[in-house]
């Protein structure tokens, strides 16, 4: 189960049409269950986002991630919530009566996932660099969260064959149960500093 670069382009691209709301997007994607597994590569490509903006949030202590420690805790941490809306899904599915679209699910989450992760990362960085100061800041972080929502929600719809309600519970889960892991993993990595 190599993973080339054209798999990687047809993802990317794919999740571009969806974030555009064509969803002729999901055509791009290998919905097989190799597919499936395949498109966890979104994951790896993600991660060096994911440990920039842990070091730009500890400062001048972004040394510490490089520890084993940390940085265990920090990969760990990220491989559990990346994994874990797919993972809810294969039991989510089935009870909803859409377990045959679960390899489509699993692939265009992960996929529109790298998007999310690269949209948030550019809006962070520019916070960074102060070209989002004060009010226009909070503005554009509160903008660029309801986009990602909205994009996951028909994503979600579109892969699964849902209706709006469904997409929204679905996107509303994977906020609240991410966020209660990533204070999880932010607690215990910063015991680990």
């Amino acid at each position: 189960m190599a993973v080339s670069s054209g798999d990687i382009i047809r993802g990317v691209w794919g999740a571009w049409r969806l974030a555009r709301r064509d969803t002729g997007g999901m055509a791009m994607f290998d919905i097989s269950p190799d597919g499936a597994a395949k498109s966890f590569v979104a994951a790896v490509l993600a991660f060096p986002l994911y440990m920039i903006v842990q070091a730009l949030f500890l400062g001048d202590r972004w040394p510490l991630l490089l520890q084993p420690l940390p940085l265990i805790v920090q990969t760990l941490g990220f491989a559990a919530a990346w994994a874990l809306m797919p993972a809810a899904l294969t039991w989510i599915l089935p009870w909803l009566d859409r377990g045959r679209r679960l390899p489509e699910a699993i692939v265009a989450y992960n996929w529109a996932a790298l998007l999310i992760m690269i949209a948030q990362f550019v809006r962070i960085i520019l916070d960074a660099i102060g070209l989002l100061p004060g009010t226009t800041g909070i503005v554009v972080a509160i903008a660029v969260a309801a986009a990602c929502y909205l994009y996951e929600g028909f994503v979600l719809r579109t892969a699964v064959e849902v209706d709006v309600p469904i997409a929204a519970g679905l996107v509303v889960f994977d906020a609240l149960v991410s966020e209660l892991l990533a204070g999880w993993i932010d607690l215990v990595a910063r015991s680990s500093l």
